[in-house]
């Protein structure tokens, strides 16, 4: 089958951001440890190689083109990118918003705010909502019952080479 490099161009993005987007963090770190303990360091590269080639001649009905560049990324007020995660938006009556004080600037992603908070209390991934990560800092859509046990567990750690500042988010005010 002769090689597409469009189409496979475009299934990397696709797989990169369902990996950024869509994966069970936990799940992923268990398929690489196999992968780091089966696989020798020298051939990994062609063994991932060969899994591409392989998903990129298949037909994958279930699994839609994501457009260039992130969907998700737009302009704010204040001119920063953000990115959301899920779309797994939590009612407003039973959510609140942190504030986290660390953001792109740190190379930050959506699931590895879900994996800190996971690792640190014992909030599971449904009791998450909407992530908005921006140059500096992000907000976190959390179950109010569990946003406490966040903020405890969270504020005042070492994470990514600085101290964090975990508190509920300020309200917008009607001039933004």
């Amino acid at each position: 089958m002769p090689l597409d490099s469009e189409k496979a161009k475009r299934n990397i993005e696709t797989f990169l951001e369902k990996m950024h987007k869509d994966t069970d963090v936990s799940l992923l770190n268990e398929y690489h440890k196999i992968y780091r303990k089966e696989i020798s360091f020298f051939k990994r590269s062609w063994a991932a190689a060969w899994l591409f080639m392989y998903y990129d001649q298949k037909e994958v009905p279930n699994i839609k083109p994501v457009p260039p560049k992130s969907v998700n990324v737009k302009k704010s007020s204040a001119d920063e990118k953000t990115s959301s995660l899920s779309d797994i938006a939590l009612p407003e009556d039973v959510s609140k918003k942190l504030f986290i004080s660390i953001g792109k600037n740190r190379r930050l992603y959506p699931r590895e705010i879900i994996t800190l908070i996971m690792s640190k209390t014992e909030v599971p991934r449904e009791d998450i909502g909407v992530i908005r990560i921006l140059d500096n800092y992000s907000f976190v859509q959390v179950r109010d019952t569990k946003a406490d046990e966040i903020i405890k567990a969270l504020n005042g750690i070492r994470f990514r080479g600085r101290t964090l500042t975990v508190n509920y988010a300020k309200p917008k005010t009607s001039e933004e």
